[in-house]
């Protein structure tokens, strides 16, 4: 048998004018004809075909029953195995107040469903079909209402046939039904009141697309993570119109959680100020094991407490790794979420998950651009860009900075004695040196082979002189197996006492390292402030300098 859509455009195609919706929002407007004959208290015929639900709320069951009381006739077409049938153990023809449930199989009319109202002050009808498998827009739901009295019989007609056909048994209640409320005319004023809601629902849809649309912007316009994050929690604040929106960024460790919030102050009250972080630290808890959408609200079924507000919390999921949470809560005790809420939630979760997947990604490749692989310092590109801004920051602020360079004493012999591998490890050793005892403004670099150079941000000569002597004598403890204890010469440099510009400094420092050199290595020496002057003894090319290679070796 064809779907009620089908029918009633192949009779009406002047009359009915197809539009697309999203399933959310057919949902909703489900709800929007329903209020009609509850705010109004019609005694009306409501049919209904309802999407199948193996679970329903308390709140959903309630609306049911609902429907179904004040002298209404209310039908429902559902699954067998849909949670409606809890509702009613069994149907008489003198239960007027017991919905009736007629199921149908998941074959026959899975795909389509209907709301139709019928009464002497009142009709409506609204009926959709999802995408069909020759549509290249599967998913989207074709949708047609009316409020046409003819309309409204000819679908009662199509339905008492369709119940005549699969439920002989209810046919003769049924029609009975229909005889008691058929359309006779439709009320001006019901029907603008319908209408009316009708555009709000699309007004907000459009709303709620256009946030989203504005994060996906964010999203590729926008390689700053912090942005973006923020960006999401304004519009999903505003377009759902909540008083709090929060977004966790799950990191290595609690302190490296990224938390971002909106705000609406006019709506926020001060309880609800003081639990935003921690609900949102409890609902990520929850998510790391059950990553499923969190929904609390006004429900029945969920025991809320007047001190807690509406709640809904989407998980941020990336190839099955949960990566934070996007949570937006009400200041309205009575707010029940709807499905185009959630949905809208689910989709920017979806989105931000995505956009923190390569967000990592691209910090992970940069990291690599700038990080010597080996030692985990920086590499030589990324010394020369921290020197020049350290350098800037010094002449703006008129602070010193001191340069060291370092290099260890033999290494070539280490690596032909004790081999490659063990080369590595004194290295690394190395860099374990510089961190334990630079300060957290300080930088240290990998410059080249077994050379290394230290940025020491307003630190006079004096003081550089003293972290230079503790990171030698910090090198003489290592030991490495098949070599023994590690040395290493030192040259330090300091603006402006030694040099005015970065090529001076460099080589300043450079000169000095090859002084600690030339006097037996393992040791310190500062540059005196003739090395200002370029012409004053030969600076030491790098290493990496064919030309000088073996000569090089013989210094070492």
């Amino acid at each position: 048998m064809h779907s009620l859509y089908d029918v009633l455009l192949a009779q009406h195609p002047r009359q009915l004018t197809p539009i697309r919706c999203a399933y959310s929002t057919v949902l909703q407007l489900h709800r929007y004809f329903e209020d009609v004959v509850l705010e109004n208290n019609l005694s009306a015929l409501l049919i209904e075909s309802l999407a199948f639900s193996p679970k329903r709320s308390a709140r959903e069951k309630g609306r049911v029953r609902e429907l179904a009381r004040g002298g209404r006739h209310a039908f429902f077409f559902a699954h067998p195995a849909d949670a409606l049938n809890e509702i009613v153990s069994g149907i008489g023809a003198s239960s007027v107040a017991v919905p009736v449930i007629l199921p149908q199989s998941e074959a026959s009319h899975a795909n389509e469903h209907f709301i139709v109202i019928a009464d002497a002050r009142f009709s409506a009808l609204l009926a959709t079909v999802r995408g069909r498998v020759n549509d290249t827009r599967l998913g989207s739901d074709e949708v047609i209402w009316t409020f046409e009295p003819d309309i409204v019989y000819s679908a009662l007609e199509y339905l008492m046939a369709r119940v005549g056909a699969e439920h002989p048994y209810q046919s003769s209640v049924f029609e009975s039904a229909v005889r008691a409320s058929m359309p006779k005319a439709t009320s001006l004023q019901l029907t603008v009141s319908v209408t009316t809601k009708l555009a709000h629902l699309l007004q907000e849809q459009a709303g709620r697309e256009i946030a989203v649309n504005r994060i996906a912007t964010a999203i590729r316009e926008s390689l700053e993570l912090g942005v973006i994050l923020q960006k999401t929690v304004d519009e999903v604040g505003a377009a759902l119109n909540v008083a709090s929106c929060g977004l966790r960024v799950e990191g290595a460790n609690s302190e490296q959680a990224l938390t971002y919030f909106y705000r609406n102050e006019s709506e926020q009250p001060l309880a609800l100020a003081e639990k935003m972080r921690a609900d949102l630290d409890r609902h990520c808890a929850y998510l790391a094991e059950h990553q499923e959408v969190i929904v609390r609200d006004c429900d029945d079924e969920t025991e809320v407490s007047l001190e807690e507000f509406p709640v809904a919390v989407a998980p941020l999921v990336f190839h099955e790794r949960l990566m934070g949470a996007l949570q937006v809560t009400s200041a309205d005790s009575t707010r029940v979420w709807q499905q185009n809420e959630i949905l809208l939630l689910r989709t920017v979760a979806d989105q931000v998950a995505v956009a923190v997947n390569h967000a990592g990604l691209f910090a992970q490749i940069q990291q690599q651009a700038l990080t010597d692989a080996l030692t985990g310092c920086h590499n030589r590109r990324s010394f020369e860009m921290q020197l020049d801004k350290d350098l800037m920051m010094a002449k703006r602020s008129h602070q010193p900075l001191s340069l060291i360079m370092l290099d260890l004493d033999r290494f070539k012999h280490l690596n032909d004695s004790a081999g490659h591998d063990a080369g590595d490890d004194a290295l690394r050793q190395l860099a374990d040196c510089f961190r334990q005892e630079l300060r957290g403004v300080d930088s240290a670099s990998r410059f080249g082979g077994d050379e290394f150079a230290l940025i020491l941000p307003q630190a006079y000569a004096d003081g550089a002189l003293i972290v230079a002597e503790r990171v030698r004598m910090r090198i003489e403890q290592i030991i490495i197996s098949g070599f023994g204890n590690l040395t290493a010469s030192i040259g330090i440099a300091t603006f402006p006492m030694h040099a005015a510009s970065r090529a001076d400094l460099f080589r300043a420092a450079d000169d000095a390292l090859y002084t600690a050199k030339r006097q037996g290595r393992n040791r310190v020496c500062v540059a005196d402030n003739s090395a200002q002057n370029p012409n004053n003894g030969a600076s030491r090319l790098r290493k990496n300098d064919a030309t000088q290679q073996t000569t090089d070796e013989i210094v070492m």
